[in-house]
């Protein structure tokens, strides 16, 4: 029987997965494992996809007032189009939600097609165009927003 998908929190012994998943990603950020141990001090939130033969994605989110920023997100090569992006997706918002936050936010490479259609479906939507953000190669990117509708309705409303 195979192992069902779960999402949880990234821990340390994941970092080797999350490194090599995103070295695949042409659309992750190039981070350093040092740039993923700040989820570990407690600077961003972090996620992972775990299938029966190990890390199938991650997800790298931080909160700043009423806001969640994806910092970073990938899913491996070979689990890509299995919805496993969208649970972390939903994994984050869902954090950003129940800590107050109203609206996500994060770049994409505007070339990109994939991503931005997956965020376009999940409710992201274009706000801005930040020229040469990216290196290597040099490129811009395309800012995207969605509203976090919150669940619960206020008592009396």
């Amino acid at each position: 029987m195979e192992k069902p998908l779960t999402v949880r929190p990234l821990a340390p012994a994941d970092l080797d997965a999350v490194l090599s998943i995103q070295s695949s990603s042409p659309g992750a950020a190039a981070w350093l494992r040092a740039d993923y141990e700040q989820v570990f001090a407690g600077d961003f939130s972090g996620w992972v996809a775990e299938a029966e033969d190990g890390i199938a994605g991650f997800l790298i989110a931080r909160r700043m007032a009423d806001e969640v920023e994806i910092l970073n997100a990938a899913v491996s090569r070979e689990s890509r189009r299995r919805g496993i992006g969208t649970l972390l997706l939903r994994e984050g918002l869902a954090w950003g939600e129940a800590a107050g936050a109203r609206r996500a936010f994060l770049e994409v490479r505007e070339t990109n097609f994939a991503a931005i259609l997956f965020y376009e479906r999940n409710g992201f939507s274009g706000v801005s165009h930040r020229p040469h953000y990216y290196s290597d190669p040099t490129e811009s990117a395309l800012l995207l927003a969605c509203a976090i509708v919150h669940s619960h309705a206020a008592a009396g409303s």
